[in-house]
C-alpha cells in the first residue's frame, strides 16, 4: 500500500509476501490491508490463528499514520477504512465479470464468502452489489482445500478448431470431439473411473464471424450433423443475447473456435458430509473490541462470538472469531446459522 501521485494505491503485494505487514513484526515497514483490518479493529491482534501469531497493533498504527493517513491529512481510521474500500472494490471488479459484465444481475444471487479475508469483507462488497444475503461456510478459511478433498475428479481437454458451422465438414468435426472424448475416458479409466463413474461432458466457444471475442456453450450428446448445427447456433445466439443485450439475425454466420470435453471421475456414496465441525476449540480471547464502520457508523464496542454462539436473526455490529477467517456483521445487519452449520447473513432490509 503506497501514496502515488497523491492517491492511495492498494496491492498487489498480499499478507503472504516477504516480509509481510507490518503488524506481523517481521521486518515489514510497508502497510497493508492487513494492517488496516487490524486499526479498524476487525481482526483481534492478540488471537490470530488460535493464538498462534500476536500482531504489532502499536507498530501497524505508526507506519500507518507516517505513511497514509498524514500525506491524506486524515485520522488513521478514516484512512485505514478508505484502504479497506478499495481493496474490497478490486474484489467487486472480480464479482463483476463473473455476474453484470455477462449479463447476470448480482441481486439475484446471495454471495458465498470463503477464504481467510473474505468473511471480513462480505458485508461491505455484497451491499456495494445490492446483495443481500451472504452465506459464510464453516472452516472457510480452509474451504479451498475442502474442495479439494471432497471434489469430483476432472480433466479438461481443448483443441483449436475454426470451422464455419454451415460450411464445415461435419464429420471431421465429430472425429475431433471423440478422440478428445476417447482420450478424457482412457485417463480415467487409468484411475479407476469406469461406466457409471465416468461423466463426460462436451463444449463450444464460438462467435460470429468477424467478432475478437467467443462464448462457450455446452453441447449435448449426439452426433454432429445439421440438426446439432442448427442447435448451436441457436444456444449461441440466446447466450449472446444474454451476455450482451442482442443477437444476429439467423442469416448470420456463426463460427466454431475450439471444442472442449470434460472427463469427471464421480466419487462413490455421499463423498461431501452433511455438516463440517472443526477440530479446533475457539477460545473466547474477547468479549468485544473496538471496530470501526465507517462515517456512517463511526466505533462501535463490537460483541465477538463464536460461531456456535450466533443465536437466531443476531443483529450487527458483530465480529465471529475463528480459528480460520473472521466474519465482520456490520451495524443493522443480520447473522444466524442455518441447518448446515453456515453462517447466513442478511443485510438490512432483506
Amino acid at each position: 500500500m503506497n501514496m502515488r501521485w497523491g492517491a492511495l494505491q492498494v496491492g498487489p503485494e498480499s499478507a503472504g509476501a516477504s516480509p509481510g505487514p507490518v503488524c506481523y513484526d517481521k521486518g515489514g515497514e510497508v502497510p497493508t490491508i492487513t494492517d488496516a483490518n487490524v486499526l479498524l479493529g476487525y481482526i483481534n491482534p492478540g488471537h490470530l490463528v488460535g493464538g498462534a501469531l500476536k500482531l504489532n497493533a502499536d507498530k501497524a498504527r505508526a507506519a500507518f499514520v507516517e505513511r497514509i493517513a498524514k500525506p491524506l491529512g486524515m485520522p488513521v481510521e478514516r484512512a485505514a477504512y478508505g484502504a479497506h474500500l478499495i481493496a474490497a472494490s478490486n474484489m467487486i471488479r472480480a464479482i463483476k465479470a463473473v455476474s453484470t459484465e455477462r449479463g447476470r444481475d448480482p441481486r439475484e444471487f446471495a454471495l458465498f464468502a470463503f477464504g481467510g479475508n473474505g468473511p471480513l469483507f462480505a458485508a461491505g462488497m455484497a451491499a456495494a452489489l445490492g446483495i443481500s444475503r451472504i452465506v459464510v461456510p464453516p472452516s472457510a478459511g480452509l474451504f479451498s482445500s475442502f474442495g479439494l478433498l471432497y471434489a469430483d475428479v476432472e480433466h479438461h481437454y481443448a483443441r483449436t478448431f475454426r470451422r464455419l458451422l454451415r460450411h464445415a465438414d461435419l464429420k471431421e468435426i465429430d472425429a475431433a470431439w471423440n478422440a478428445l472424448a476417447k482420450q478424457a475416458g482412457d485417463q480415467l479409466a487409468i484411475e479407476g473411473f469406469t461406466g457409471t463413474r465416468a461423466k463426460l461432458k462436451r463444449s463450444a466457444s464460438l462467435h460470429y464471424k468477424g467478432q475478437s471475442y467467443d462464448l462457450t456453450v455446452s453441447v449435448p450428446d449426439g452426433p454432429i450433423d445439421a440438426a446439432m448445427v442448427r442447435h448451436l447456433e441457436e444456444s449461441f445466439g440466446q447466450e449472446h443475447e444474454k451476455t450482451y443485450g442482442h443477437r444476429a439475425g439467423p442469416d448470420e454466420p456463426v463460427e466454431l473456435v475450439a471444442i472442449q470435453v470434460v472427463g469427471s471421475g464421480l466419487r462413490e456414496g455421499d463423498a461431501v458430509p452433511q455438516q463440517v465441525k472443526s477440530s479446533r476449540a475457539e477460545p473466547r480471547a474477547q468479549a468485544s473490541r473496538r471496530a470501526y464502520f465507517g462515517d456512517t457508523h463511526g466505533w462501535h464496542d463490537t460483541p465477538v462470538l463464536s460461531r456456535a454462539d450466533l443465536a437466531p436473526g443476531r443483529t450487527g455490529p458483530l465480529i465471529v472469531d475463528e480459528y480460520d477467517t473472521t466474519c465482520v456483521v456490520p451495524p443493522g445487519a443480520r447473522a444466524e446459522l442455518d441447518g448446515a452449520g453456515n453462517i447466513v447473513i442478511a443485510l438490512g432490509g432483506a
